[in-house]
């Protein structure tokens, strides 16, 4: 951070973002992400770097205010800062440094309105700094960190083993005189969930009275003291699947917990991410890893028939059998080492699509209904696919000759230009695209320029038709409404039709100011009537 800060953001450059960096060494960044589990060392590690380069940091955490002046503030005051020990240590008066650093603790829970603004000016303040800035954050996928991400070289600090846990709490058990048999740390450390801090801190406290620990004393102990810990959706993923230590000392309870964690997308991680585990059991071998993959795949099954069960009829006294078979059986076929990250569940996003799809194929289905008198299931499995043949050939034949043919096809089936295009993303199917896109760009825009062009009379309204809500006042109980309602059917039954009734008759208004034959009548009886006197 020492020389490459020096080099490379000193001189006036232009840090560059995200994709757009040019290296992998975080040279191109002005400020650094460290996410990860609670107590693994983040703060630490920022604050030994910090002391091993020689920079003066400022640490602001959630309990202090970080909205956006006390920001400006603070970086401007970092900016300005002669730490005491220069002070004293050079002859003359020392001059500001620019080797101050600014950590930014637990930015995940900036929130509320002593902190509002705060992620916004502090993605200012990164791409501007003239000093490193380090955040920190325990929950990397939350929506305030997604922004922020961009503009950060992202360090992502894994929860360590029980193993290299085991190891340095042993080392440091044996400096300070502590008498723990191994199986006894191995409570302690999952009793803390893997928390180092947590770990250092149950010893201090149980071994101050004694300093031997036996393995029941320790066993009871760390379950006094279980730390609990919210899992997000990854995390829980992750866990259902994990083998080694981590679960050896897991009940059938805990691993049903696992599955209340969050029951509604728990199912949906488990049958996402089970193909991409490598089982234990397995052993390496192909014919029973598919076997593993053929009984998890009828658990998951079964778990989605109890779901249904559920969801339709309300028995919601269920879901301990739902947790079974969508999550427990499915983790203890398939644990082993998961090849890569948990992944989202893509079932969201194609449900999400076939809505989207099933209103559009209603849409085209109405509009089309004059010339088709077909459902929507007909018209999209039996119309799309020669609707959308026949609107493409002629452009891909006959090139800008063919465009009055395809225009006068729409108007035939009363087809808008968001219905050419519907037409066009629905019958895609694989992810190809479609024969509209592998047209010439002119082809396009002639098509386009012709279609604007004329008027296209639709029997259907474009705009959606808004019903006036009749107000009949809060003394009018449901009997008198009734009869409100009927009398008004009744006369509209007995009211015939007439030209001042008809919308689609314009009736001619008499003006105000009288014609020119009028004056002259008029002006004829006045001199009439002078006469005659």
């Amino acid at each position: 951070m020492g020389v490459g800060w020096k080099r490379v953001h000193v001189p006036r450059s232009e840090a560059k973002f995200g994709k757009y960096a040019s290296k992998d060494d975080g040279s191109s960044f002005k400020a650094a992400l460290l996410s990860g589990p609670p107590g693994v060392g983040k703060t630490t590690t920022a604050s030994l770097v910090c002391q091993e380069l020689g920079y003066s940091y400022v640490e602001l955490n959630a309990s202090d205010t970080r909205s956006k002046n006390s920001l400006k503030e603070i970086v401007a005051e970092s900016l300005n800062n002669t730490s005491i020990k220069s002070f004293y240590s050079s002859g003359a008066a020392p001059s500001a440094s620019m080797k101050h650093a600014l950590i930014m603790d637990e930015v995940d829970g900036m929130a509320g309105n002593e902190d509002r603004g705060g992620i916004q000016e502090l993605i200012g303040l990164i791409k501007h700094t003239k000093i490193p800035i380090i955040c920190m954050c325990n929950d990397r996928n939350h929506p305030k960190i997604r922004s922020l991400v961009h503009y950060c070289f992202d360090l992502r600090f894994q929860r360590p083993r029980v193993e290299q846990i085991k190891g340095a709490m042993m080392s440091i058990a044996f400096k300070e005189g502590l008498k723990i048999p191994p199986p006894a740390m191995n409570e302690i450390i999952l009793g803390a969930n893997q928390d180092i801090r947590q770990v250092l801190h149950n010893l201090s406290m149980w071994c101050a009275r004694s300093k031997a620990l036996t393995y029941d004393q320790a066993k009871a102990d760390s379950q006094r003291a279980r730390k609990d810990i919210k899992l997000g959706p990854f995390d829980v993923a992750r866990k259902v699947f994990a083998a080694g230590e981590e679960t050896a000392h897991m009940s059938l309870v805990d691993k049903s917990d696992l599955f209340f964690y969050d029951y509604s997308i728990a199912p949906l991680f488990v049958q996402e991410n089970y193909i991409h585990v490598k089982p234990a059991a397995a052993g390496g071998d192909i014919k029973k890893h598919l076997m593993l993959l053929s009984r998890a795949a009828d658990s998951i099954c079964d778990g989605d028939l109890v779901d249904r069960q559920i969801r339709s009829k309300q028995n919601w006294g269920l879901l301990p059998i739902q947790a079974i078979y969508a999550s427990v059986l499915p983790g203890e076929l398939m644990r082993g080492f998961m090849t890569q990250f948990p992944t989202f569940p893509s079932w969201l996003g194609k449900h999400s699509s076939t809505g989207k799809h099933d209103r559009l194929v209603q849409d085209l289905a109405l509009h089309m209904s004059l010339r088709t008198y077909s459902s929507k299931r007909t018209i999209n499995m039996d119309y799309l696919s020669h609707i959308r043949d026949a609107l493409v050939q002629p452009l891909l034949s006959q090139g800008v000759e063919g465009v009055q043919d395809v225009v006068a096809l729409m108007d035939a089936y009363y087809l808008m230009k968001e219905d050419f295009e519907n037409i066009m993303e629905m019958s895609s199917w694989g992810g190809k695209p479609s024969p509209f896109s592998k047209l010439d760009p002119k082809v396009k825009a002639a098509f386009t320029r012709a279609y604007n062009k004329e008027v296209h009379l639709t029997p259907y309204s474009l705009q959606a038709v808004k019903t006036p809500r009749h107000s009949t006042g809060p003394a009018l109980d449901s009997e008198h409404s009734e009869e409100f309602h009927e009398d008004d059917s009744q006369s509209d039954e007995k009211e015939p039709d007439s030209v001042e009734t008809d919308a689609m008759i314009k009736k001619k208004t008499k003006s105000s100011k009288p014609s020119k034959s009028e004056k002259d009548k008029e002006s004829r009886k006045g001199k009439g009537k002078s006469c005659k006197k």
